[in-house]
């Protein structure tokens, strides 16, 4: 891994040397120099920040073979997404190996996060309705508090930029005879602004007992107020009845869900910035019934678990010097579990923080300072301090060198404090403790000629109280701190526009975990080892787009699960786009490839999808 590290230095050092032009690298070659971002707490330009950001606009997700959020993400480089054995089954974020619970995902800002569940799965949210996803890559800790790994915040449709009613119809269709209908509407009255959707989805499933159904809806409200203030709602809901398929044992399971979430808000923009009051709200119903035997319809164990949290959200920004950039505020967040077998009764969890952001420019050079202090009513006080640097190599800003420095944090699930299993020896620890770490990033970004793109990134988290499973001599299992565990890697990626119509992608990325106490690589984290991402994309003036998309991704799983991972798998997209109406093809798993990480959970063999949109 060193000698990793030292070959990416040098790499680094002749890039910067070589003062080529630039333009940021992201999932499909974008430039991002103006493009506005929300996840640092206020709309600043990517180009200023010291963090490694991805962003993912809707005209690049309708191009990729994706039916769902989870699909979308699969292909962003060092997002690290666990797929599963079939449609709508449960699915698992990390970002650049971190731990799925790590990641802090939201909605507009929306924390989805649980306190019970380690993850959040990303089947709970509808792709149709994306405005743009923007993820942080590596600790945020400084702006959001706990999350140690990233952020993925999914930005929604803006009902206040529909100037006139309009709106979509969509019917796909795929193999296991699976259908989704999704239906859109918005528009504008008066100084009302309106976005509504609903979303229906059933699938057999590949294989028996593996059926899905799922309802979801959301709207969005924006009320123009005087002064450049306006009153902003929204409102998600998603329910499922999801069914895992016969495991080996002979024993299924049926997971129902119900996840809603919602706020309310006031913004007001002014000359000199904006001043946003929220209260956010997220709502998490999960059942898990497990059958012994494929003809059960009584279930052997029912676990009902509630997971309900509030946030008062205060934010405001102000521009110091014309130039500079100033942002506080501060959140207050209520979180309540409750668990019929896991938990003797319901456990509360509050939590207070102020922030501050600022981002100095000076020629050059442009300064992230970011300060953030945490206190939680069960884990106690953490305070997390960041300091980023842009350094531009040229006037057009086209070589930048970025690095940081930041302190960051991950509270543990209040459910490990407390909860206890006898049916599965699990024991509760009331001593568990958060994670902590310094984590250290770098990186370059650059346009070595007018069509070739390239972008390298290094990072390194260095985690204290790590938090694992371990066992005591009895064969009870519990999470337990531990005392040291390293994280670090490299990313590339780069990009080729060919002509007009045709544009290349590739990436690479590796990640080492290290158990310091022992010496020992961390196996069977959910993360990969190495990950690749090829893409080709061709589009037309006439509407014809296609779009081929690889991914490598070999899981540092134990030797246990039987991993089939180290092959690349194929999707191919190809749409249509014919006045008012879009045609769309997919093909997954293009090379029919037997593959899994773990093989409980074989990724599917090679199935079609269909689907034709009207908008009006």
């Amino acid at each position: 891994m060193k000698k990793i590290f030292a070959s990416g230095i040098i790499f680094t050092a002749l890039m910067v040397a070589s003062d080529f032009s630039f333009l940021a690298v992201q999932a499909q070659t974008v430039d991002l120099g103006d493009l506005m971002i929300s996840t640092f707490r206020t709309r600043v330009r990517a180009a200023e920040t010291s963090r490694n950001v991805t962003v993912i606009r809707k005209e690049e997700i309708s191009s990729l073979p994706a039916g769902n959020l989870a699909e979308a993400l699969k292909y962003v480089a060092g997002v690290d997404v666990s797929v599963r054995s079939g449609l709508g089954q449960p699915v698992s974020l990390g970002i650049q190996g971190s731990d799925p619970r790590q990641v802090r995902v939201m909605v507009d800002g929306i924390p989805l996060n649980s306190q019970v569940s380690e993850q959040v799965d990303p089947n709970w949210l509808p792709l149709e309705n994306v405005e743009k996803i923007e993820v942080i890559k590596g600790a945020a800790s400084s702006i959001w508090g706990s999350s140690l790994g990233g952020v993925i915040n999914i930005i929604t449709k803006d009902p206040a930029k529909a100037e006139k009613f309009s709106g979509k119809a969509k019917i796909t269709v795929s193999e296991f005879r699976t259908r989704k209908e999704f239906f859109d509407f918005s528009g504008k009255a008066g100084d009302l602004g309106y976005y509504v959707m609903t979303e229906y989805g059933e699938s057999a499933g590949r294989d028996a007992r593996s059926d899905v159904l799922e309802k979801k809806i959301f709207s969005r409200l924006s009320y123009d107020l005087q002064d450049g203030a306006s009153l902003k709602a929204a409102f998600g809901y998603s329910g499922a009845d999801v069914h895992s398929g016969i495991y080996p044992d002979g024993t299924w399971a049926g997971q129902p869900y119900q996840v809603s979430y919602g706020k309310l808000g006031w913004q007001k923009d002014t000359d000199s910035g904006e001043v946003n009051v929220e209260l956010k709200h997220s709502r998490k119903k999960l059942v898990s019934h497990t059958y012994l035997s494929e003809t059960d319809r009584d279930p052997f164990i029912t676990v009902r678990s509630k997971d309900s949290g509030y946030q008062l959200s205060l934010s405001s920004s102000v521009s110091v010097r014309e130039t500079d950039l100033l942002s506080a505020g501060a959140d207050l967040d209520w979180n309540t579990i409750k668990s019929d077998l896991y938990l003797a009764k319901a456990e509360k969890v509050n939590a207070q923080a102020g922030f501050a952001r600022y981002i100095l420019k000076t020629g050059s050079v442009d300064y992230n300072f970011g300060l953030r202090y945490d206190h939680n009513s069960e884990f106690g006080s953490e305070l997390s301090p960041s300091l980023g640097a842009v350094y531009y190599f040229d006037h057009d800003h086209q070589t930048v060198f970025r690095a940081g420095v930041s302190r960051a944090f991950n509270a543990p699930l209040l459910l490990w404090r407390y909860n206890t299993n006898p049916l599965y020896k699990v024991i509760p620890n009331p001593e568990l403790g958060p994670e902590r770490a310094w984590v250290w990033e770098t990186g370059v970004e650059t346009k070595p000629a007018e069509n070739w793109q390239v972008k390298l990134s290094l990072y390194r988290a260095d985690v204290s109280d790590a938090i694992a499973w371990a066992e005591n001599g009895a064969g009870d299992q519990y999470k337990k701190n531990f005392e040291k565990f390293r994280r670090q890697g490299i990313e590339l990626e780069t990009g080729l526009d060919l002509n007009q119509n045709f544009s290349l992608f590739a990436a690479a990325g590796f990640n080492d975990i290290e158990d310091k106490t022992t010496g020992q690589t961390v196996k069977g984290a959910g993360s990969p080892r190495q990950s690749f991402d090829l893409g080709i994309n061709y589009k037309n003036f006439s509407g014809l787009s296609v779009a081929l998309k690889g991914y490598y991704d070999r899981w540092n799983e134990p030797a246990s699960a039987q991993s089939n991972d180290r092959k690349m798998l194929f999707d191919l997209h190809l749409s249509q786009q014919y006045k008012q109406y879009s045609f769309f093809f997919n093909i997954y798993n293009l090379t029919n490839s037997a593959y899994w990480s773990d093989y409980y959970f074989p990724v599917p063999e090679r199935y079609f999808e269909a689907g034709v949109s009207f908008n009006w």
